[in-house]
């Protein structure tokens, strides 16, 4: 079963709650407004922010790399005899080697297009399945999944920066065409994100996905919320960005639109929007970062390589 995206759960969440509509303001993904208590208080935590994946890099090898949680992922669909019972046995490391896995191998190229590339330490597959098993929890008595073998591939991570490939093993499993992999980059390389980040009131929505223009200074930002219509149940937008030299935090707010005075019942349903930000210098390799939950933002159309992993 697929998971509402956080935007989207707000946007359910919102829509469901509030019976009072506004109208006001041309619908779009533009708008302004005056600088109120909020924002001044988005300013300080996406500063909060910056600081701590700051941190966040120092405790990582270098050159660091910014995988932010896409860091396992799934190839080919599980059969409907074990499907229900193998996914929930992945997402909670449930896995067990049923036979010897390889040794790690020489260091691994970890390529992207934009700085041709960086040499790591590649971990062997018996590490690799160690961190999927580490976050092992209750799964309501799922059986097992058996790992029978691994062999060592790549794999393409969607990041701020755009795709990148990196060392992966490749694990096959018992009784199922499904292959699973693992990033066979190990922890020390890694920036751990989403760093420790705890949500609050005025953080706006996250975005899902950025386009970046020719330029590199204006960013699409792509998210889940109410339509783009005239009425009470339609919003504005509008999005904002806060810069260091490693990061760029980016929120989507909502425009306030003057109150109609009216009870009006909206329909629970979440449309995409878009809205631009500008940035006072060229994106670059800076990694973009959410202020709603803390989480990388990555480039591109929105689609999903594989379920958000550690």
């Amino acid at each position: 079963m697929s998971r509402l995206s956080p935007a989207l759960a707000a946007v359910l969440a919102a829509t469901l709650l509030a019976a009072c509509g506004s109208v006001g303001g041309g619908a779009g993904g533009g708008g302004s407004a005056s600088p109120t208590m909020d924002d001044r208080d988005r300013a300080q935590r996406a500063a909060q922010l910056l600081d701590r994946y700051a941190d966040a890099r120092k405790t990582s090898d270098s050159p660091a790399l910014d995988l932010g949680d896409q860091l396992e992922q799934q190839e080919g669909d599980w059969e409907p005899a074990v499907g229900e019972n193998n996914k929930l046995a992945w997402l909670t490391g449930h896995l067990v080697a049923v036979a010897p896995l390889p040794d790690a191998p020489g260091p691994g190229r970890v390529l992207d297009g934009t700085v041709g590339g960086v040499t790591t330490t590649v971990v062997s597959a018996d590490d690799a399945l160690a961190a999927m098993t580490s976050r092992r929890s209750n799964c309501d008595g799922c059986t097992d999944l058996r790992v029978t073998g691994a062999v060592l591939t790549t794999m393409d991570v969607r990041t701020s920066a755009g795709v990148v490939t990196v060392p992966g093993w490749r694990f096959s499993l018992d009784g199922t065409a499904v292959t699973l992999l693992r990033v066979a980059v190990p922890a020390s390389a890694l920036v751990r994100t989403p760093v420790d980040w705890t949500p609050a009131p005025g953080d706006g929505l996250r975005p899902e996905s950025f386009d970046l223009a020719p330029g590199g200074r204006t960013m699409t930002l792509v998210f889940t919320g109410a339509p783009d219509e005239p009425g009470a149940c339609g919003a504005d937008y509008r999005g904002e960005a806060f810069e260091s030299d490693q990061a760029v935090v980016v929120a989507v707010v909502q425009v306030p639109r003057e109150p109609s005075g009216q009870d009006i019942a909206c329909a629970a349903i979440g449309a995409v929007r878009m809205v631009d930000v500008t940035l006072h210098r060229e994106l670059g390799d800076r990694t973009v970062l959410s202020l709603a939950d803390g989480q990388q933002v990555v480039q591109g159309s929105a689609r999903t390589i594989g379920p958000p992993l550690r």
